[in-house]
C-alpha cells in the first residue's frame, strides 16, 4: 500500500500539486509560475505578498475575459466570485506550491 500526500484531497500529490492548500484538481496556472491560479492572486508577478497593485490590476481586469485574473477558472468574465478570491488572498503570498521550492 502506498501512502500519498494530498492534503487538499484533489487527486494531486501534494509535491505535484500547484496549489496544495485549496483543492484544484485541473491545476489551472495561466500564467505558469507554478502556482494554481486558486492560490495566486499575485496579478504583477512580484513574487510578495498580494497588495494594492494587484487589487488594480484586479481591477482593470473586472469585467474582462482575462485568465490571469478568473481565479476560479470559470472560463468567463472575471467577476464578484474572483473578487472574493482575492480578497480571501489579500496580504499573502502566493501559494504554498509543491512544484515551487
Amino acid at each position: 500500500m502506498t501512502v500519498v500526500d494530498d492534503r487538499d484531497l484533489d487527486g494531486i500529490a501534494a509535491s505535484l500539486d500547484n496549489c496544495t492548500e485549496v483543492a484544484n484538481a485541473d491545476q489551472l496556472d495561466s500564467d505558469d509560475d507554478g502556482y494554481g491560479n486558486l492560490c495566486d492572486a499575485d496579478l504583477d508577478n512580484s513574487g510578495g505578498l498580494v497588495n494594492f497593485a494587484d487589487l488594480a490590476l484586479f481591477r482593470g481586469a473586472f469585467g474582462t475575459p482575462n485568465a490571469d485574473a478568473d481565479f476560479n477558472g470559470s472560463g468567463g468574465l472575471v467577476n464578484f466570485a474572483d473578487l472574493a478570491i482575492l480578497r480571501a488572498l489579500f496580504g499573502k503570498a502566493p501559494g504554498p506550491s509543491g512544484v515551487v521550492p
